[in-house]
Order: structure tokens, then C-alpha cells, then sequence
């Protein structure tokens, strides 16, 4: 995978979670936070798995510049990890960030 495929993907869906593991079976705490918090939401989301493929997470690296995983795109934009999002979640921001992607 190269940076440009990961902003494909991205530009492709909605919400996309970066994450270990699978939206059923997330294979982190931080990832599963992440999946769940997108989950009570109730809108559709694309989980790529960073242990897929091993070129996944040094694309998404530099794609991003954000070293760490989870991470969650929203229209397009990365928003952040689990912490940031469970934050936006708690605020009502990331509630608003979801409608104005689905508008």
C-alpha cells in the first residue's frame, strides 16, 4: 500500500477507521474504543485492518504524519485516535462531524 492508496480509501468512504484488527474483532483496547464509540453512532464505517498488510502502516504514516493507530477519517479528514474521538463524542462535536459527512 502506498500513501496514495490510503487517501483513496479514505476519499472512497465516509468514516474510515485505521485500526488493528477487524470491526468485530479489534485486536487493541484503543482500537476497539475507537470502533465502538464509531458504532453508537449508527452510520455505516470502513474498518481497514493494519495487520492485512504490512506496507499498510508505514503508508498510513506517511499519508498522515500521525504515528500511532488507531486512526478515524471523517469526510475525508483525519480526526484523530480513540481518545480524540471518545472527547469529540462526549462534546456532541463528533455527532455533528458524522451528519455533515452523511449530508
Amino acid at each position: 500500500m502506498t500513501p496514495q492508496d490510503v487517501k483513496s480509501i479514505v476519499s472512497e468512504h465516509k468514516i474510515v477507521i485505521f485500526a488493528k484488527g477487524t470491526k468485530d474483532q479489534p485486536m487493541c483496547g484503543f482500537s476497539h474504543r475507537a470502533i465502538q464509540v464509531m458504532s453508537m453512532l449508527g452510520k455505516p464505517f470502513e474498518v481497514v485492518n493494519i495487520f492485512d498488510d504490512e506496507s499498510i502502516r508505514p503508508a498510513l504514516v506517511e499519508a498522515t504524519g500521525w504515528p500511532t493507530t488507531p486512526q478515524v477519517f471523517i469526510g475525508g479528514e483525519m480526526v484523530g485516535g480513540s481518545d480524540i474521538v471518545l472527547e469529540m463524542y462526549e462534546s456532541g462535536e463528533l455527532q455533528k462531524k458524522v451528519d455533515s459527512a452523511f449530508a
